[in-house]
């Protein structure tokens, strides 16, 4: 079991910096945008939080195809911090969206299925997410993709 480190961080400039230090290039084609709420002030630990975001950031590029549209969104509300991860992809069908968490789940047949994974990634996310008291949801991208949301406190 893992045992967290938090502290008080400025969520939206550690963000801001793993999307600049992994993603550089596809930030300067557009591929990816941040829409980042300035001075979001959260508790989480800085060592365990990058492995959230790129195993999301990731996944959205690994699953958008030609649609190299990926967004990283934070924001505060009154019920607390949101973070969003969205792309245009082929989206989760609603029959897999409830098991797309679970250890060595991997969406689609192995027949059709054209990426590589082990099915750990999004079970890793989970996990961390919960570690922190946060919660993650994914949801259907209009008019097509996904969007994972990630609600921390």
């Amino acid at each position: 079991e893992y045992h967290m480190a938090k502290e008080r961080v400025d969520l939206s400039d550690l963000i801001t910096k793993i999307a600049t230090a992994s993603y550089r290039s596809s930030l300067e084609s557009g591929n990816l945008k941040l829409i980042i709420e300035p001075s979001v002030l959260c508790e989480v630990d800085k060592l365990a939080f990058p492995s959230i975001l790129t195993n999301l950031v990731d996944n959205a590029f690994k699953y958008s195809g030609e649609l190299m549209n990926v967004e990283i969104k934070l924001k505060k509300k009154s019920s607390g911090i949101v973070l969003e991860v969205s792309d245009r992809g082929m989206g989760i069908k609603d029959s897999e969206k409830n098991r797309i968490f679970d250890q060595f789940y991997r969406s689609g047949s192995e027949e059709t299925r054209k990426t590589k994974g082990t099915g750990l990634g999004l079970f890793i996310v989970k996990y961390l997410i919960e570690k922190h008291g946060g919660t993650i949801a994914v949801k259907d991208n209009s008019p097509n993709g996904s969007v994972f949301e990630i609600h921390l406190n």
